[in-house]
């Protein structure tokens, strides 16, 4: 009959038949939630195989202003001496800052002596571990720009990072976390976000970043689709909590620029002493704003009486008042005026501070460069009640009329509690787009 068993087979019966839950191979084992709640070795084991995540698991950004300063980052390239010599600048900073802030600074080989003299002058070879770079690697002295510092306070002590971006140009200095890294405790690892150091700075609860870096992000994502956006989600969104959780979970994540047009580089005719020359306008702009980093034209000065955070905010136009000189058209003083409208417009204090513009001229190649002579790109040291700022200065030499505006900015942070420290002459930095704030890195705070 159909389901009956063959004739021809036995019929076979176990005399002594386990329960199938005792017996069977594939018996289904205790579930993790029961050996969890049971076994302390089990929860020790279970620990030890959860997947690896590289990276800070609760990462906290290192502030711009906030904290001691504790440990700096400098480069120390080999251009830094001989006829194109820094060691003035560098020596005249290491004096200055604290005296229990402590260095690490890389450098090429063939500049060894000359950075040895630098530290043995500032009384701070004790405090410094010195990287030697391949002579190589044309790494350059603007140590910001190639990342952001990070504290992982999931470890125990905190881990420092140096979080890189997804893309950095200027390639050699893209190699400078990786020498620091492999020679210090200092961990780096990339991110597939875009910025620059220079673009960020870090107040005690926010992270203001240079518009422009954003959008190249954005515009990235577009082109490559590197960075998986959920479906249903704004990519635009998405990636600015993707910058906040990146840096610091707990502090909001802003946008620095403006919707105004903003005139890019431009190389045109002028006539010098009867002579036709060249000048350069417009140098180092950016999409949405004045000057490709905010650095360069912002200033974080801690929360004032009202409990708002104060931002120092360069006016061109306030520096041709001190001058007094007429309005120069290519200073952009509508668009440093916007930005510092934006920033009211978000609930912060806005201080404005003059920020002249001002040229360099190469006799030789009859070219004439515009430039910013940056007070606003300096350091600041808020330590409770303990203020203090380091300022570059610019008032020397054939600036000389540049003085004013070195004492105005110095008066304005003395009128804010400061306690005012000048640098030596940065007009070589702010010629190549940069002062004491592009030259280091703080490492802890």
């Amino acid at each position: 009959m159909p389901g009956s068993e063959p004739e021809s087979l036995p019929l076979r019966v176990n005399q002594v038949r386990l329960p199938a839950t005792l017996a069977r191979r594939n018996y289904p084992e205790l579930t993790a939630s029961v050996l969890r709640s049971r076994s302390p070795l089990f929860r020790a084991m279970e620990k030890e195989l959860q997947a690896v995540r590289p990276g800070p698991a609760k990462p906290k950004i290192v502030s711009t202003a906030h904290g001691r300063i504790k440990s700096v980052l400098l480069t120390y390239p080999a251009y830094a001496a001989d006829e194109y010599s820094y060691r003035a600048v560098y020596t005249d900073l290491l004096k200055k800052l604290p005296s229990a802030t402590r260095f690490i600074i890389l450098t090429h080989p063939s500049v060894l002596s000359d950075l040895r003299a630098a530290l043995d002058d500032a009384r701070a070879t004790s405090r410094t571990t010195i990287i030697e770079s391949p002579e190589f690697l044309q790494f350059l002295v603007w140590a910001e720009d190639p990342y952001v510092v990070v504290k992982d306070l999931a470890a125990s002590p905190a881990i420092t990072y140096f979080i890189e971006p997804f893309t950095f140009r200027r390639v050699a200095d893209a190699v400078i976390a990786d020498l620091v890294a492999d020679a210090t405790p200092i961990q780096s690892i990339q991110s597939p976000l875009y910025f620059q150091g220079g673009n960020v700075l870090i107040g005690d609860d926010f992270v203001l970043i240079g518009a422009d870096y954003p959008a190249n992000t954005l515009a990235l994502v577009d082109q490559t689709g590197h960075i998986r956006v959920p479906a249903g989600t704004d990519t635009a969104t998405f990636l600015k909590e993707l910058y906040q959780k990146s840096f610091d979970p707990k502090r909001k994540v802003i946008y620095v620029g403006t919707m105004l047009p903003v005139p890019q580089y431009e190389r045109r005719p002028v006539t010098i002493g009867d002579e036709q020359w060249e000048e350069e306008i417009y140098f180092g702009t950016g999409q949405a704003q004045p000057i490709f980093h905010i650095d360069m034209f912002i200033s974080l000065a801690g929360r004032g009486p009202s409990g708002k955070y104060r931002l120092l905010v360069g006016s061109p136009r306030l520096a041709d008042e001190i001058l007094d000189r007429a309005p120069i058209p290519h200073a952009m003083g509508a668009i440093f005026d916007d930005v510092a409208r934006n920033l009211r417009d978000q609930g912060f204090e806005i201080l404005r501070n003059p920020l002249p513009l001002t040229y360099v001229d190469d006799p030789v190649g009859k070219l004439r460069t515009w430039y910013f002579a940056t007070a606003n790109n300096c350091l600041v040291q808020i330590d409770g009640k303990n203020q203090t700022v380091w300022l570059p200065t610019y008032g020397h030499g054939p600036w000389s009329d540049l003085r004013a505006v070195d004492d105005q900015n110095k008066e304005i942070w003395r009128r804010l509690r400061f306690t005012v420290k000048e640098l030596a002459d940065f007009h070589p930095f702010a010629q190549n787009l940069g002062a004491v704030h592009c030259i280091k890195k703080y490492l802890d705070r």
